[in-house]
């Protein structure tokens, strides 16, 4: 294991829930501009067509585990919303690998910068309401 494999081992382990969820989004999103890249160089090449695929794939991947851990139960509607955005993004990546279109990619890619930036908000209201709860406290004794 080299270091940014420490690193990112570290990372993750070190992560809240919501955490490896921006970090799930922040890969596929890496992963979709590696396969866009690819296109736009050309596919002359079985290695740019393979990385193109590769990354298309882990991207897909992604999606899939993201659909996976919903839980339906506690998150009713934003769950069912969710996984209906992230099956239609994965079939949409299906047709960007077969017709090498770089425009659904970058569809996909602003969806998922959107998706990751709601979740970072409620990262946020969720640690400003934790430092309410806080002071609250501190003030009470």
């Amino acid at each position: 294991m080299n270091h940014v494999d420490s690193y990112l081992q570290s990372k993750v382990m070190g992560a809240d829930a919501l955490e490896l969820i921006t970090m799930l989004y922040d890969r596929a999103i890496v992963a979709l501009n590696i396969a866009k890249d690819s296109i736009l160089k050309g596919l002359n090449e079985p290695e740019t067509v393979t990385k193109k695929a590769k990354e298309l794939g882990k991207a897909t991947d992604i999606l899939y585990y993201l659909n996976d851990i919903l839980d339906k139960q506690r998150g009713g509607e934003i769950a069912e919303n969710l996984s209906i955005i992230y099956t239609t993004l994965a079939n949409e990546l299906v047709r960007a690998n077969l017709f090498n279109d770089v425009e659904i990619i970058e569809k996909c890619i602003s969806i998922l910068n959107n998706l990751k930036s709601a979740w970072e908000d409620i990262k946020k209201q969720a640690k400003e309401s934790q430092n309410e709860q806080k002071r609250a406290f501190a003030g009470a004794i």
